[in-house]
């Protein structure tokens, strides 16, 4: 007899709720924090500073001009049992204009005076951690992987506080030691690169110790080592969750619980285990419409898959190797979301060598079974590393397996090579297919003033990476090319701080040899003193065959092609902040698109702000694919619009009401089929006149209990809608957008952190 799925349901329910009440007694018993020896409150007045290591000597670097900077800053380090402590002194005199807005944690932007401290715990220049902290206290934490690619979806525990004076404000960090997995130290001092960054709001200028800057091929492995005393420690955490929502649709009502458990038995590794995670109900994607032949990629959201990450993080120019999205997306049976029955996680080191292992299950019998593993290799001027991945499609009958090894090269400071040479073995059925691929890049920077990048890729037509990974296409060679000169030789009445000229080429083929369009691009960047920037465009893209159009039937001949492009950023003046960006291209045969992009932020005061995001576009000659050979030139008519509102009532209160329209509305023109040589041969072929609109709106509000530990309580609905021969005008579509209802629905979200050891 076949089991019940209900009653599985209800039995891991039950068992995830007795181990709620058995982690809730346990936080009753156990302490939760150790940080008694130091009280962290900004001053910097506890007798331990005086032994702090001290660093003064800052300069600016964006722009670019290693000045003095005409502001002092202090960092200070101290190495404590409890972590690494570490403190900002920030000279800046009320006089000077403070700007202290309150943001959301992880914001793009900060908007405020801020410090951010940057740190290679192992001291190899494989990966970093920031940790930057605003003059409101508001703060974001992320990881800096491949020497300069910042990502901001890990979050840890760390504290900090800000404290202001007449003549300067001042942060303190405590940064626990086990907050990230690092090397054991040999003796009883432990080698750290450490990077030190002042963002200075008012005129956009950016001071740095040491002189590094992340634009350039070297960044982490150019941080100053700082020596400290090392100290061990160990840590077991568990955070379960319970979640219950409403669907204002049905009136049903359904809850889940789960529960992410991590151990840290010493420094040098960390053990994370997840069951039964939560999709994302929280944080929702944005809204797209598109109709291209390339899959959309999205950012990780999730706790569990975003922590101690950065090892699996191989990202080349397009493509992944490992794709956390893949885990719990549409199901091979019915294209739903999977459920994740369980995941875990090892990362640590062993020697000289890191590694990580991931491994997933989803539920059901068409459950797909995913695993990954990655070692890695450091060295001062080379890194070798191999990432494997595995996962079984039980519906599809198919596994897949992808190989990558990589490799970072670095001669003296000037010149950086990196490459990923990669393969695929798929097995569907009784059939299996092998393919592989290569990509190669070169990074030269003989000063400050010239960068050149050249990469050349190739990945082979039967190459597959989107069974776990990410790649838009295969059958593709690609050669790119960019040079830019930084001019930083400006007199200081001048408007302009720095101006980059850059010139960038790509030349594409795929593995037939056929030339698809390749582009040349020239732009000009300046960034004022003022803090605003002014950047202009032009680019080319040549003739050539567009092979992905048609979805395999037929090669598309696409002309020249021109694009113009200006845009314009303020620093935020008073209670504003604006950027405007005006651009004019084909998409077409012959008829002209213009798009217009505007961002305005409102201030009322420091606890609110108010976005305003808009981006029509209008098309005389768009193409899309219709059906076979049938190519349909359509004017198009396509407005997004996003309303932000970020309310900070009181400390560690949030309220955040975020509402997106996405309007597509197409009108036919001229019907095409592809010729015997392909070219768009025009016809009379029937087309239709068709709309997309998309509407979500999501009112949230979160409350941060403790350190990972947060109560959401969520609003959200919203949905799609496509539209044959549509009577209504765009704006008319996008109004009556709001009345889509595919989702309506109410979350309450309670997470806690149980730190037991």
């Amino acid at each position: 007899m076949s089991e019940n799925p209900n009653n599985r349901i209800n039995f891991t329910a039950n068992c995830i709720f007795k181990a709620f009440v058995l982690f809730y007694a346990a936080w009753i018993f156990l302490p939760c924090e150790g940080y008694a020896a130091v009280n962290v409150d900004g001053k910097l007045d506890e007798p331990e500073w005086a032994s702090a290591q001290r660093f003064t000597d800052f300069v600016v670097i964006d722009p670019l001009t290693l000045e003095k900077p005409v502001l002092s800053t202090e960092a200070l380090v101290l190495s404590i049992p409890e972590g690494l402590l570490v403190g900002f002194i920030c000279e800046q005199p009320n006089k000077e204009g403070r700007t202290r807005t309150i943001t959301q944690r992880d914001a793009k932007s900060l908007d405020a005076d801020s410090v951010s401290l940057m740190i290679d715990f192992n001291g190899d220049g494989q990966r970093a951690y920031e940790f930057s902290v605003s003059i409101s206290d508001s703060y974001r934490d992320g990881e800096i992987s491949q020497e300069n690619q910042f990502t901001y979806v890990w979050d840890g525990v760390w504290k900090h506080k800000v404290n202001e004076d007449e003549d300067k404000w001042t942060v303190e960090i405590l940064l626990p030691w086990s907050i990230v997995s690092m090397r054991e130290s040999k003796g009883e001092k432990r080698r750290l690169g450490i990077c030190f960054q002042r963002q200075l709001q008012s005129t956009n200028q950016k001071y740095a110790y040491p002189a590094v800057s992340s634009d350039r091929p070297h960044f982490v492995s150019e941080f100053a080592g700082v020596e400290v005393a090392t100290y061990s420690s160990k840590e077991l955490e568990l955070k379960p969750y319970a979640m219950g929502l409403r669907d204002n649709l049905d009136g049903s009502k359904t809850g889940k619980m789960g529960v992410d458990i991590l151990w840290k038995p010493s420094q040098k590794i960390h053990l994370l285990a997840t069951v039964n995670p939560e999709f994302g109900y929280v944080e929702s994607d944005d809204l797209v419409i598109d109709f291209s032949a390339y899959e959309v990629r999205h950012t990780e959201k999730r706790p569990f898959f975003t922590e101690d990450q950065s090892i699996f993080n191989d990202k080349m120019s397009m493509e992944d190797i490992f794709y956390t999205r893949r885990v719990g997306s549409a199901s091979d049976k019915d294209g739903n979301p999977s459920d994740i029955e369980a995941a875990l996680k090892i990362v640590g080191s062993a020697g000289p060598l890191n590694y990580g292992f991931f491994a997933a299950q989803e539920a059901d019998d068409a459950g797909r079974s995913f695993y990954a593993s990655r070692v890695l290799f450091p060295s001062d001027n080379l890194s070798l590393g191999l990432l494997s991945t595995y996962i079984e499609r039980p519906f599809l009958d198919r596994n897949a397996l992808v190989n990558c090894l990589d490799y970072d090269f670095s001669l003296g400071r000037s010149i950086r090579f990196t490459g990923h040479v990669m393969g695929s073995r798929i097995e569907e059925d009784t059939d299996k297919t092998s393919g592989y691929g290569f990509y190669n890049n070169i990074r030269y920077s003989p000063s400050d003033h010239y960068f050149f990048y050249l990469s050349l890729k190739h990945l082979g037509d039967t190459l597959e990476l989107n069974d776990m990974g990410y790649a838009n296409r295969n059958n593709i060679q690609r050669g790119h090319l960019t040079a830019t000169y930084n001019q930083t030789n400006f007199p200081e009445n001048s408007r302009a701080a720095l101006v980059a000229w850059s010139f960038d080429t790509i030349y594409d083929r795929n593995t037939d040899g056929v030339r698809l369009p390749a582009s040349i691009s020239f732009s000009r960047n300046e960034k004022m003193r003022s803090g605003s920037a002014l950047n202009a465009q032009v680019s080319l893209n040549i003739k050539g065959y567009d092979d992905m159009l048609s979805r395999n039937n037929g090669l598309v001949l696409l002309n020249n092609r021109w694009t113009g492009s200006l845009s314009y950023t303020t620093q935020r003046r008073g209670m504003w902040s604006k950027s405007i960006s005006a651009r004019l291209f084909k998409e077409g045969y012959d008829g002209w698109a213009t798009a217009i992009s505007g961002n305005v932020t409102y201030y009322p005061n420091e606890k609110l702000n108010i976005n305003l995001a808009f981006n029509p576009t209008w098309s005389s000659d768009w193409f899309k694919w219709v059906w076979e050979k049938q190519i349909g030139s359509f004017s198009r008519q396509q407005f997004a619009t996003t309303i932000g509102v970020n309310w900070f009532p009181a400390e560690r209160h949030e309220v955040r009401l975020r509402t997106q329209w996405n309007t597509l509305n197409a009108k036919a023109e001229q019907s095409y089929n592809i010729g015997p040589d392909a070219h768009l041969v025009a016809d009379n072929a029937p087309m239709k006149d068709f709309a997309s609109t998309s509407f979500a709106l999501q009112l949230r509000y979160h409350y941060e209990i403790a350190p990972m530990s947060d109560l959401y309580v969520c609003y959200s609905r919203g949905g799609r809608d496509n539209i044959e021969n549509p009577e209504d005008d765009t704006l008319s579509l996008m109004g009556d957008s709001t009345k889509l209802r595919d989702s309506d629905q109410i979350m309450v979200k309670l997470t806690y952190r149980f730190k037991l050891i």
